[in-house]
């Protein structure tokens, strides 16, 4: 488990699937990712073209970067996971802290030599009222209340969790992409 923290919050990623296991508010302690609905955590799935696939939680992540308030995590193919989906790629995600911000970048390295078809996805398990707009949803609780927000993923908000995900999207070969997801805690 890594953690990052800064005067406002503290962020537990667990290097088993680099999901965000514990989000918590420096100034009541209050874990937002710690209830009943939320036990699995923010979890990542890539390339989730199907479920059976999901190289984010099936592979090893390594710790590649770690500071006060940041961590890198990499996820790289393996001859294993080349034989059912044939490309080669690098995935890193990034989780960094900015007051009373998470930002969750993910940067996708197609190494092969032809085009790379994938989705992306996070999953954040709180089951708060919402309140949506287009780039924006606002989870409000008795007590807390948090904002996830991206111009680089379609959000929903629904059966318990708040959803990140690209449609289905094609790499160029040699290429690489960012998408970055924000949370701010209120």
């Amino acid at each position: 488990m890594q953690t990052i923290d800064n005067s406002l919050l503290q962020v537990s990623i667990d290097e088993n699937g680099a999901r965000m296991a514990h989000l918590v508010s420096e100034s009541d302690n209050y874990d937002y990712l710690n209830d009943q609905e939320a036990k699995e955590g923010m979890a990542i799935a890539f390339p989730v073209i199907d479920g059976d696939n999901n190289w984010a939680s099936k592979l090893p992540w390594t710790v590649v970067d770690k500071g006060d308030t940041r961590v890198s995590l990499t996820l790289i193919d393996t001859p294993e996971s080349y034989q059912s989906f044939p490309y080669h790629f690098e995935v890193m995600t990034t989780y960094s802290l900015e007051g009373n911000q998470v930002k969750v970048s993910f940067y996708l390295k197609n190494s092969s030599h032809k085009e790379l078809p994938f989705s992306l996805g996070f999953v954040f398990p709180i089951a708060w009222s919402s309140q949506s707009s287009v780039n924006k949803i606002s989870l409000i609780g008795e007590e807390h209340a948090i904002d996830v927000a991206s111009t680089d993923f379609k959000l929903n908000a629904e059966d318990g969790k708040v959803t990140a995900f690209t449609n289905k999207v094609e790499l160029e070969a040699e290429k690489i992409r960012e998408f970055v997801l924000t949370l701010t805690l209120k």
